[in-house]
């Protein structure tokens, strides 16, 4: 694993409205690794869940099918955003950057990682306070 996602300062690059046609910025882009196409699977988060703030040693993708959940997202630097996405919208969350999603409705998104290339934690994985 790098440090490269000390250099994504702002948490907004990692929203991607597809169904506008927006596409991952060249930005972004640059601090995400390859996708391993194994990962891809189908997630239903019931209604109300809580989800801890986590990050991962892998990116992180999230591509909403149905619902509009309220996606928190905090830098390596503790700069915090929240987003309200819709059906079509994507989160690519680089590895070291917090995430959290909430919504009051079941929701149905595609998720997905980058590939592993050896070292990674597994899981949640939370900074202490």
């Amino acid at each position: 694993m790098d440090n490269m996602t000390e250099a994504v300062h702002d948490v907004s690059l990692c929203i991607v409205h597809l169904s506008r046609g927006e596409r991952i910025s060249g930005e972004l882009a640059r601090y995400l690794n390859l996708v391993d196409p194994t990962s891809i699977h189908e997630y239903h988060l019931p209604a109300k869940s809580d989800v801890e703030l986590h990050y991962h040693d892998v990116d992180e993708y999230w591509v909403f099918l149905s619902g509009s959940p309220t996606v928190t997202l905090r830098s390596t630097e503790g700069k915090a955003a929240q987003f309200r996405l819709q059906p079509g919208d994507m989160v690519a969350c680089p590895r070291g950057v917090e995430h959290t999603l909430w919504a009051d409705h079941h929701l149905v998104y595609l998720q997905f990682s980058s590939a592993r290339s050896g070292g990674e934690r597994e899981g949640h994985l939370v900074r202490s306070q």
